[in-house]
């Protein structure tokens, strides 16, 4: 009977595999692996931001708030922190181990509570001074259409729509108070479906979080 070769066909003993009874070939590759976690935090943000598998799809909506425990809010609370924190420092924080801190990040962007990461700026160091909340009152049903001329117009931080005597209130950040007429007086007001607004300008901004924790 003839005796299997070990060897793959038309291949010899130079080519094959040798066997690695003392797993020195696993210690090398651990050896880098360790390497390559000292070199990097800056390696690790950049996986976890841009890494196509982790982060490309966007989240599913979601109607029912997300089932949450006390070490989901602590890696909320120290991302809006510090967004661009590396995945190593969150786990060490967190007191847990980095790949939990991985499956714990992708399970809440999945499930719609984190929607994704932004720069926080300072408007003032960029030119926009002047900041105002405007209250609209609208002609029913006008909201589809504000939400849509709104939506293109740059300085418009926020709106919302509202219940009481207004419809809806924007925020604008703007560099004067010319241009801030121009929003209100020469756009805003000039759409049909505008009953009327009032502006109010915000003197100091007390309290802006990056977010509400429950």
């Amino acid at each position: 009977m003839a005796r299997e070769s070990r060897f793959p066909p038309g291949g010899d003993r130079r080519s094959a595999p040798r066997p690695d009874p003392e797993g020195t070939g696993a210690a090398r590759a651990g050896g880098a692996t360790r390497r390559s976690d000292r070199a990097g935090g800056e390696t690790e943000r950049r996986e976890f931001v841009e890494n196509p598998r982790r982060m490309s799809q966007p989240p599913p909506p979601h109607r029912d708030p997300a089932s949450v425990d006390r070490i989901d809010l602590r890696i909320l609370e120290l991302l809006g922190e510090d967004g661009r924190m590396p995945v190593a420092t969150l786990a060490e924080r967190c007191g847990i181990s980095r790949a939990n801190a991985y499956a714990r990040l992708d399970r809440l962007r999945q499930e719609g509570v984190i929607s994704g990461f932004s720069v926080r700026v300072v408007p003032s160091r960029i030119g926009l001074s002047v900041s105002a909340l405007i209250l609209v009152s609208l002609r029913q049903p006008a909201w589809r259409e504000l939400r849509e001329r709104i939506g293109s117009w740059s300085e418009v931080e926020y709106c919302a729509y509202i219940s009481g005597e207004y419809d809806a209130i924007l925020q604008v950040r703007v560099r004067d108070v010319e241009t801030l007429r121009d929003v209100v007086l020469e756009r805003l007001q000039s759409l049909p479906d505008v009953r009327g607004t009032q502006t109010l300008f915000i003197l100091d901004e007390v309290v802006r979080r990056p977010l509400v924790l429950p």
